[in-house]
């Protein structure tokens, strides 16, 4: 049976830290083991990036990795097209706009050219040259989705809010951005003396996106506050975050709620709201910290429209584009490059395309003292293992745990991080350093007792174990391993065979726990019932040498000699393990051993 580390990495991604890292917040595994049960990723503590979670998801985004420079013969302007567009394919955006520029060179009037230019230097977040582009559009009466939104970014950061309310209108002509443009008009009302209107339009925006069964979105609630509170409202805004703290919030508005209480003085629902609606992928004492320093200073509108265009952004995710979407998040850096949030957003969209140098640029500025910092830095570790850096990703962790000592969660993620890449002695070290700050979950059990079973320790990986079911009757994972390894050393095979014929019957569709279902009836000696479930996981995993090796001593105890030798030989061009090799090579030449036939319980 495959190995428990048979993991694959999504951040979902580095899809999926932001499962349940941002939102409330949240982030590869080694291959399989002959010998082992294998688990999933998720359930195995594959690495998590924080930058993935139910509620920050940046639906749409693929998983294309790019690669080197193009082939294409650029000496020519048909030759930088081909080659921006090959870019484009391969999710490079940054070549791909600097080729469609190059090609405009040649042809400045080109319409086609000029709308591939503009989208990719606004997805690319050279806003200035998409404004540019944009007028240049404008001028030829070239109407080109998002045409309107790198010139009203211009206009946001000059603080020009005559010209943005003029700006936002246009861009509200195109129907699908007309939440966004109220958003920004709203925040231009207000920053231009007309505090009444402001809220009017932030609120009939809002009631554009009123969703049947969740009503106004909670971050328009925020936002109505906010405004109140920066025209001087304050009882009315104190009125309109009442019942905000439970509400279904991404984490940066819950920091900006938590914030807004700071200010108003309410320290103990400043500190609530931080303990209980963030993640423990936040270090929570340096963020309140930091919201206890910063009572004094209250946010600018550029700052609080780039956090409400992040919010939008997230809210529209499903329905949106991956490339739309960093539009927007590169929209609100580009009012507010501190709007630490969204960097995280565009580093878990470069992650996924697989630019992890360029991910990780987004990552490095947000400093160590910043509230958004050691998602930050979990989400650095996370892309670095991903990129097959293990001894860096491990490093960067530890120095998270060394920041945040008293967080149990950080320890288990170091002992995942450990465990995943065979270090099992550091891993048990780390979990067990997790229990002792009181870390008492069912994920935590399994993997300490995964680790100590690894090292031999037999009698405290059973207990481990069997407290991980104990907790989750359904830990599907934690069944197979148990069921799997009991079965294999032909121990309380009665037992075996009732957890994985209950984690089977919780994922039907995993070779592995099928695999370790008919293995349990072979060893009891059942290879007519082994031999169906067998053939299933052979179909479920075929690329797996110690499944496919399984079902070839079924077919020998059968009788089906032919049969077991091609399963055999194919188990031994699968296999790169040395051990289940040589096993292989003997069994072609001898055939299944005595010791190796099934006995009865």
């Amino acid at each position: 049976m495959s190995g428990p580390e048979n993991a694959t990495l999504p951040l979902r991604s580095a899809s999926r830290l932001i499962a349940a890292a941002c939102a409330v917040m949240l982030v590869a595994g080694c291959g399989p083991q002959a010998g082992r049960p294998a688990t999933s990723a998720a359930d195995q503590g594959q690495a998590v990036s924080p930058l993935s979670a139910a509620n920050v998801n940046t639906a749409g985004s693929t998983t294309s990795t790019v690669a080197g420079p193009s082939t294409h013969e650029t000496a020519t302007t048909a030759g930088h097209y081909l080659a921006a567009r090959q870019a484009l394919y391969l999710n490079d955006v940054g070549k791909s706009a600097d080729f469609f520029l190059q090609t405009l060179e040649q042809d400045t009037d080109n319409a086609a050219l000029l709308r591939q230019a503009f989208l990719t230097q606004y997805y690319y977040g050279d806003i200035e040259k998409a404004a540019a582009l944009g007028r240049q559009l404008e001028s030829l009466n070239v109407t080109v989705p998002l045409g309107g939104e790198p010139g009203t970014a211009l206009t946001i950061l000059k603080s020009d809010w005559v010209a943005t309310q003029v700006l936002a209108d246009r861009i509200a002509e195109d129907a699908t951005a007309m939440q966004f443009a109220g958003l920004i008009r709203a925040w231009a009302l207000a920053a231009s003396g007309q505090g009444d209107a402001g809220i009017s339009v932030l609120l009939e925006t809002g009631r554009m996106a009123v969703d049947a069964e969740t009503g106004l979105p909670a971050y328009f609630r925020l936002h109505a506050a906010l405004m109140a509170e920066y025209l001087g409202l304050e009882t009315e805004a104190r009125q309109r975050v009442v019942g905000l703290d439970d509400a279904n919030l991404p984490a940066h508005m819950f920091v900006h709620l938590a914030a807004f209480h700071a200010r108003q003085g309410n320290m103990s629902m400043m500190e609530d709201i931080v303990t209980s609606r963030l993640s423990r992928n936040f270090n929570k004492a340096r963020i309140i910290t930091n919201l206890r320093e910063q009572a004094g200073t209250r946010p600018n509108v550029q700052e609080l429209i780039a956090s409400g265009i992040v919010a939008m952004a997230l809210d529209n995710a499903e329905s949106t584009s991956s490339r739309s979407l960093s539009a927007r998040l590169r929209f609100a850096l580009f009012i507010h490059p501190r709007d630490n949030f969204a960097r995280l957003l565009l580093a878990q969209q470069l992650s996924d395309l697989g630019l992890h140098d360029r991910a990780l640029a987004q990552l490095r500025p947000i400093a160590e003292d910043d509230s958004f910092s050691q998602i930050a830095r979990l989400a650095e570790a996370s892309i670095l293992e991903e990129h097959q850096d293990i001894d860096a990703a491990i490093t960067k962790l530890t120095e998270v745990v060394a920041g945040d000592p008293e967080n149990a969660y950080l320890h288990h993620r170091l002992g995942d991080i450990h465990r995943r890449n065979q270090n099992y002695i550091a891993a048990r070290d780390a979990y067990m350093d997790a229990l002792a700050l009181g870390r008492d979950t069912g994920g935590l059990h399994r993997s300490l007792g995964v680790a100590l079973e690894r090292l031999g320790e037999n009698r405290a990986a059973e207990v481990h174990l069997l407290r991980a079911i104990e907790i989750d009757p359904s830990d599907s994972f934690a069944l197979n391993y148990l069921g799997y390894w009991w079965a294999d050393e032909g121990r309380n095979l009665d037992q075996a065979i009732n957890m994985i014929e209950r984690a089977v019957g919780y994922r039907p569709e995993s070779g592995f726990f099928v695999d370790s279902l008919g293995w349990v009836h072979f060893k009891l000696g059942r290879p007519e019932r082994a031999v169906a479930y067998l053939e299933r996981a052979t179909m479920l995993e075929p690329a797996d040498p110690e499944i496919t090796g399984h079902l070839g001593d079924v077919y020998w105890v059968l009788g089906r000699y032919d049969e077991a030798r091609f399963k055999w030989r194919l188990a031994l061009s699968l296999s790169k393990d040395d051990e289940e090799q040589a096993m292989l090579r003997e069994r072609l030449k001898s055939g299944l051993s005595a010791d190796d036939l099934p006995k009865s319980n």
